[in-house]
């Protein structure tokens, strides 16, 4: 599997997205960024956590037989474990991350999905693009929700009190499910399998890479794929920085965050 990819952190911070792959698997995380001045009970941070969990999810699905949701799901008890007697990981603001990932197994491509990044695969006869938009819906519902009590508040408050709600919201029932310290999560990750006569390219997108298509409405996945395929990874997250500085206010796009981390692979099997 030939694998090009390109990483981009927000301007002026530490890159929160994790990539590694080898020739057959790759591994795609994207840390979840915390609104500046909250505790997130971690002495390690976000960037160390997505590296350890990105690397040893990647260990695991290269030497082992197992499903990669029993990889998934390993790997979040391993570095719980790592970190659990310096750090509390009952913290509401812990670190936690998206996964996206694909393992080569015989004449296979096997997927994986967590959350909002995105797993993409160009197929002979059509597109298909694996993801969880719940985080999405859930920061939708609790907008409308708290729009009174959010009014006129100052933006830094704004974001935090947004924050907590979300994280209160996460890896429940009626939720959204990510990689956090309980290896359940692994169990609502969305998983398959392509065959490899019928993939003609595949990619691992974070939700920042992702922009362009899923929040901006700009341009389709097969669009976003042609990019990909013919000006490289790199492009994709140029088109959305220009988006981004091209609406610094979210009046056109209304997003979170101006900018996001971004982090986009391309994979030809």
């Amino acid at each position: 599997m030939r694998v090009s990819f390109a990483s981009s952190p927000r301007p002026g911070r530490e890159n929160e997205d994790f990539v590694i792959a080898s020739p057959d698997v790759a591994v795609v995380l994207d840390g979840a960024g915390i609104p500046d001045g909250l505790s997130i009970g971690c002495v390690h941070g976000v960037p160390w956590f997505v590296q350890q969990l990105g690397t040893d999810l990647h260990r695991r699905a290269i030497g082992q037989r197992t499903s990669l949701t029993e990889c998934l799901a390993d790997a979040i008890r391993h570095v719980s474990q790592l970190h659990g007697s310096t750090c509390d990981l009952g913290n509401p603001m812990t670190p936690t991350a998206t996964v996206a990932m694909v393992r080569l197994r015989g004449q296979r491509m096997e997927w994986l999905a967590l959350s909002d990044s995105t797993v993409a695969i160009k197929r002979l006869h059509g597109l298909q693009t694996i993801s969880d938009h719940r985080l999405s819906d859930v920061t939708t519902s609790q907008l409308d929700e708290m729009a009174e009590s959010l009014r006129g508040m100052e933006s830094e408050e704004r974001r935090r009190r947004l924050a907590y709600a979300q994280r209160a919201a996460m890896n429940t029932t009626d939720g959204y499910w990510v990689a956090a310290h309980d290896p359940k999560a692994a169990e609502e990750a969305l998983v398959g399998s392509t065959p490899l006569a019928e993939i003609h390219t595949a990619a691992l997108l974070t939700d920042g890479a992702a922009r362009p298509v899923d929040d901006f409405h700009a341009m389709t996945w097969g669009e976003a794929m042609h990019q990909l395929e013919s000006e490289g990874p790199q492009s994709l997250i140029n088109r959305a920085r220009a988006m981004e500085n091209a609406d610094p206010e979210g009046k056109r796009w209304p997003r979170g965050k101006r900018h996001d981390d971004a982090t986009a692979v391309l994979l030809m099997p």
